[in-house]
């Protein structure tokens, strides 16, 4: 068994994306990583995929998802359940907060298979 302790997280900022690894290989985890994450109003993930399922809960805020041609909208309370291999984007209407969870180790790219290597993951 391993804590986690919440001092641990180190906050990783992008274009108005704040992220911070949760759970991580370097903090114990072993099969699960998750992330807390906060994005500001306005605020956009670049269109990326993993080859392995994300989920992802809105504590707070609401927003749109494009997965492929389809969109769906969430707001806080809301869970999305993002497939493998499929571009999306997320896209912050108003300040966001958020815990995700991907399968350790799955890789995240974008459109044209550059592999996004992602600070929070630490």
């Amino acid at each position: 068994m391993s804590v986690f302790r919440k001092d641990q997280n180190e906050v990783h900022s992008m274009q108005g994306n704040h992220i911070a690894g949760i759970a991580t290989s370097n903090g114990g985890a072993r099969q699960i990583e998750m992330w807390r994450g906060r994005m500001e109003a306005n605020a956009a993930t670049p269109p990326h995929a993993h080859d392995a399922e994300e989920v992802i809960f809105f504590l707070s805020g609401s927003g749109r998802a494009t997965v492929g041609n389809n969109e769906v909208r969430y707001e806080a309370g809301d869970t999305l359940i993002l497939p493998p291999d499929q571009v999306h984007q997320i896209f912050a209407e108003t300040d966001s907060e958020f815990v995700s969870a991907i399968p350790m180790g799955c890789t995240v790219s974008l459109p044209d298979g550059v592999v996004l290597e992602l600070p929070w993951r630490q």
